[in-house]
């Protein structure tokens, strides 16, 4: 083998590279005898030595120590490589070499894959474009190792530990419900610096075909706090989640708002103390946590008004939903008569108003289950949930004409379009007030019909 002066040959023994100085005392040729002999010299220092291995010699990849002391390999450009994967629906799939963080805290080198986009949406120098985009970072020497965590190990040992005290309770086991029915099935052993947006577009678009379009925009929130936090705390470079398409979402579900008939109906079919519940609820607009967490103490019966200042989840008492929940809420005196009737004797301030024979607070399912709906299949009306009282009183006070912003401040909405958008239902009879009021205006140049059925136009009108 020959080599250039003054050139410098690198082959790896053991732990560390040997070099070998190709001066002008070698000629400009050093032969296998000449390797042999300075191997042996080498060898006999207890030194890395070099082999011969056929005719060639391999030449190893050069290392360098970090500032730790660690030995690691350099970083050498690359174009990575690209290969159709699946059958039915078959994607392009990049592969390349990556550094990472190992559980342990030592660097390693993987292949991970990613995936770069369908075969019948983009060609194979498309997907090469796109591979090179991501290896861009890697090539300028700008990338630093991630730590190679799977999806399932970070939602549970890390994410959850550490949001979840952030959050309010139900907010929190809607989390845990999301993460484990739907995340951890799909993303579960999943390295998390591999999972691309591609990967999220083809979970979610899957997802659109079994669940309903308001869960799937839950499932997109929850991943999309997850893979936030992954970022912030530096285990990925960016959030996969954030260019996700998600289908056009439209609510089919119906919003069931009782009429004071049916309203009536199932007062009458209620003993106490539940048909104070629901008169309350439906007077007032409370939530479901607010209704069950109130206490005695927050009722102001000389001026009709109920403090809104906690709420009650599962038996456990927590600050209301938000800012704007924490409100004072102002009900007919009907209401609080009503009220006044089931009150004990002997009041306890911190007592709940609606509460078991123990004193404890009443479960919101059990209620529902035993008693509003057997009453509601009495009274002839559909079945509802808490959330129908809510949607009545909005829906009640909207015809009244009374300020938006008095009827957002009741509800304990942040946001005026909340309340207009979602809770307010039109009411028919506000339909037929609306019609003939349009057709008063309208009516004078409307054509008519006489009774032979032709069409006449009022005097005084030219026929367009």
């Amino acid at each position: 083998m020959t080599a250039k002066r003054g050139a410098r040959c690198f082959e790896t023994i053991g732990e560390s590279p040997c070099t070998i100085d190709c001066s002008a005392d070698t000629r400009g040729s050093i032969s296998f005898k000449n390797f042999a002999a300075i191997a042996d010299s080498q060898k006999n220092q207890k030194s890395p030595v070099l082999r011969r291995s056929s005719d060639t010699i391999h030449v190893a990849e050069t290392r360098r120590v970090t500032e730790i002391g660690e030995s690691v390999a350099r970083p050498r450009w690359q174009r990575g490589w690209v290969f159709q994967r699946g059958k039915k629906n078959p994607v392009w799939v990049g592969r390349f070499r990556e550094d990472y963080i190992a559980d342990d805290g030592s660097r390693q080198r993987g292949e991970p894959a990613v995936v770069l986009g369908l075969v019948r949406e983009i060609g194979k120098r498309e997907a090469q474009r796109r591979l090179s985009e991501r290896l861009a970072e890697i090539n300028q020497g700008r990338y630093k190792p991630e730590l190679m965590l799977s999806f399932e190990r970070f939602a549970l040992e890390r994410f959850e530990p550490n949001i979840y005290p952030t959050l309010r309770l139900s907010t929190a086991n809607n989390y845990r419900s999301i993460i484990r029915a739907h995340l951890i099935p799909v993303f579960g052993k999943m390295p998390l610096p591999e999972i691309g947006t591609a990967d999220v577009q083809a979970v979610l678009s899957s997802l659109a075909k079994k669940i309903a379009p308001r869960t799937l925009l839950t499932v997109w929130n929850r991943l999309r706090r997850i893979f936030g936090a992954a970022k912030d705390w530096g285990c990925i470079a960016a959030n996969p989640a954030d260019r996700v398409r998600l289908p056009a979402i439209s609510d089919v579900r119906e919003k069931i708002v009782l009429s004071r008939e049916q309203v009536q109906r199932l007062l009458e079919e209620l003993p106490e103390p539940y048909r104070t519940m629901i008169l309350v609820a439906v007077l007032s607009g409370l939530r479901r946590s607010e209704l069950f967490g109130l206490r005695w103490k927050s009722v102001n019966f000389s001026e009709n008004s109920i403090l809104v200042c906690e709420s009650n989840y599962h038996g456990q008492q927590s600050q209301p939903k938000t800012r704007a929940s924490r409100r004072m809420v102002f009900v007919d005196p009907i209401v609080t008569e009503a009220l006044r009737r089931i009150q004990p004797e002997i009041v306890d301030p911190n007592g709940y108003v609606f509460s078991s024979g123990r004193g404890t607070v009443l479960n919101p399912e059990n209620v529902r289950c035993r008693t509003l709906s057997p009453a509601c299949d009495r009274a002839g009306i559909p079945r509802i949930g808490w959330h129908s009282f809510r949607y009545t009183y909005a829906t009640w006070a909207n015809p009244t004409g009374e300020s938006i912003k008095a009827l957002q401040s009741q509800l304990g909405h942040t946001d005026s379009k909340l309340t207009l958008s979602v809770y307010t239902q039109p009411m028919p009879e506000a339909q037929r007030q609306l019609a003939r009021k349009i057709a008063g205006v309208l009516l004078p140049i409307a054509p008519k019909f006489n009774a032979s059925e032709e069409l006449t136009v009022e005097e005084g009108l030219p026929i367009q």
